[in-house]
């Protein structure tokens, strides 16, 4: 499962600022096993922890909660910043802001080191931007009709037939929303609704790594349309689950 550190940063971030976690417990979220390294906007010479150097800065400026954003090309909404960390962002597919700061987070590559892969944290001055906003109930309910319309099209077009190739990745994929890692005071609803999507990217990454060498690539190009809209449903169900938090503080 793909470890999404700027969306554990935004949940348990969240909670510490309004006193419901444990400092330790959003630095443990937000690293995982991976080694934090001060990138641009820090100075390195005094940060050796970014998460918590920013997290500090971001309380001592009153800020109350974080949002997560999720860009992608053609869709960058909340994403605020100077230009090197945008495009840092996109690459990363993920930022997190509070305040007038903005965090996003690129990763090494693994290693057979048991410290993990290094965590570059990148920082920016980003004024606040208008939140992208969708409630929890909503996103549930895009994702549900997303899902539906989608197996629709792949059944009525024959495209189904390459789940059995992969069906044991399958398995596993589905499997993601099992490992989730969010502060106990985290919505219910907002969970389950996190639970369902990541399990529908862990199972589109999979679609999108297929090789079996079934596929034409006519069949990918025509997947690729069918999915689109799961895609954004996942990515919105993503964003309302993570910052349900912040949205609660807001009411």
């Amino acid at each position: 499962m793909l470890q999404r550190r700027c969306a554990q940063l935004a949940a348990w971030g969240t909670a510490w600022l309004q006193g419901r976690e444990s400092f330790d417990s959003v630095l443990d979220a937000a690293t995982g096993h991976g080694r934090p390294l001060p990138g641009p906007g820090f100075d390195a010479t005094l940060v050796t922890n970014p998460v918590g150097a920013a997290l500090f800065d971001l309380r001592a400026a009153g800020a109350r909660s974080l949002r997560l954003v999720l860009p992608v090309a053609g869709d960058v909404r909340g994403l605020a910043g100077d230009p090197a960390f945008r495009d840092a962002a996109l690459g990363a597919g993920e930022a997190t802001f509070g305040g007038e700061i903005g965090l996003t987070c690129v990763a090494g590559p693994q290693t057979p080191s048991s410290a993990g892969p290094e965590l570059r944290w990148w920082r920016t001055r980003a004024l606040p931007a208008n939140p992208d906003y969708l409630s929890v109930p909503d996103a549930e309910h895009d994702l549900t009709e997303a899902i539906r319309e989608t197996a629709s099209a792949l059944a009525d077009r024959g495209r189904t037939s390459w789940l059995a190739d992969v069906a044991p990745a399958l398995s596993n994929a589905r499997r993601a929303g099992e490992k989730l890692n969010l502060p106990a005071s985290h919505p219910p609803r907002a969970v389950r609704v996190i639970a369902q999507a990541e399990r529908l990217s862990a199972v589109l990454t999979l679609v999108d790594s297929d090789d079996t060498g079934t596929v034409t690539a006519a069949d990918v190009a025509d997947r690729a349309a069918i999915l689109k809209p799961l895609r954004m449903a996942v990515r919105r169900a993503l964003l309302a689950g993570y910052n349900a938090g912040a949205e609660v503080n807001a009411q």
